[in-house]
């Protein structure tokens, strides 16, 4: 099963990136190797984030199992709201630094992502949660 996980979070990466470096198409090659570590970075962090928020009243019977299940859960999602976000940020520094896109439209287009992605993380940290539910439910049954 978990070499299963691992082959479907290295098939998300792959895709991750190469939707990102295909959005890029204004930077030059190591701009691109930037824009996507840096941007899975922080697609790390705004998981990991997103995890904690999600755990918050949930008891586990020991620190290790959460550490198990923050580990997946965290590996499996970062990739996906890299997928979600990511090319289209980079499409729109692309058009920016073309000019485009005109400063009042970029930021228009900014401020509906900005809510489109607080929509997503509170359905994101209710789903995270479930699953935590759910793993919690089936570890107690065995």
């Amino acid at each position: 099963m978990t070499s299963f996980i691992m082959i479907i979070v290295i098939a998300l990466f792959i895709v991750q990136i190469s939707f990102t470096i295909y959005r890029a198409e204004a930077y030059e090659r190591i701009e691109k190797v930037v824009i996507c570590v840096a941007g899975t970075l922080i697609s790390w962090l705004i998981t990991i984030i997103l995890f904690n928020l999600s755990s918050k009243g949930i008891e586990y019977s020991n620190l290790e199992f959460k550490h198990q299940v923050s580990k997946i859960l965290v590996l499996v999602f970062t990739p996906i709201n890299g997928i979600i976000y990511m090319p289209y940020i980079v499409k729109l520094m692309s058009k920016y630094k073309f000019n485009e896109i005109k400063n009042d439209e970029l930021i228009k287009k900014i401020l509906l992502l900005i809510i489109i992605t607080i929509i997503l993380f509170i359905i994101e940290v209710i789903y995270l949660k479930n699953i935590q539910l759910g793993i919690i439910n089936v570890a107690n049954k065995m």
